[in-house]
């Protein structure tokens, strides 16, 4: 069995606006940069034996404050970053809606369906997502405790892997802002149990402003 943590990135001035920003490499705001260090202080008694992060910036410095004081594997990996929204990134919704009418209905609702235009499929994120987890596994061996610094919806589709949850229920997870996800693993067979211990766990950030 290994213990995954999830943490998603804190704020950035693209999240407050409402834009869908994917592979863009918006860095964290003053906000995010707080929440970041909140995740970190909580998490600091949670002895990880390793971490790996998305290589955005919004992603990457929020796994570095966790990281701080750390003497364990730390690396970051493309295949941990956030879906390619495509001509969807730097959009808000209404922006979207009026130029691709049901687009944002369907990757809520159907998002195993959705065709990004010049985007990802949730599926192709889940693959690779999941290789660098799977990856990192083989690495630190079993036993162990990873954490992963990434974004909402990659760790959507993480957990529905782990979870054996069609990708149907990707959007049936919150995922906030430096939000902190417990699962155990002990396997993909078809006699495995894995576990969710808890979800979208934010209590560290009630006296951030």
């Amino acid at each position: 069995m290994n213990t995954i943590y999830l943490v998603r990135h804190g704020q950035t001035d693209w999240n407050k606006q409402g834009l869908y920003q994917g592979h863009t490499n918006v860095p964290l705001n003053s906000l995010g940069i707080k929440q970041a260090k909140a995740v970190a202080e909580v998490l600091k008694p949670i002895h990880f034996d390793s971490i790996i992060a998305s290589d955005l910036d919004r992603a990457r410095i929020t796994a570095e404050y966790i990281y701080e004081g750390r003497n364990i594997s730390f690396k970051t990996d493309k295949r941990l970053q956030e879906i390619n929204f495509g001509e969807w990134e730097g959009l808000n919704y209404e922006q979207i809606n009026e130029r691709w009418p049901n687009g944002i209905f369907t990757m809520y609702r159907n998002p195993d369906k959705l065709n990004l235009p010049q985007g990802e499929t949730f599926a192709q994120v889940q693959d690779r997502a999941w290789s660098a987890l799977t990856d990192e596994m083989t690495d630190v061996g079993s036993e162990k405790s990873i954490l992963v610094v990434a974004h909402g919806g990659t760790n959507r589709t993480i957990i529905c892997k782990i979870l054996n949850l069609p990708l149907h229920y990707s959007w049936s997870f919150s995922q906030g802002n430096t939000s902190i996800t417990k699962l155990e693993y002990y396997g993909s067979g078809a006699d495995d149990h894995n576990i969710l211990n808890f979800l979208n766990d934010t209590k560290h950030l009630e006296l951030v402003k």
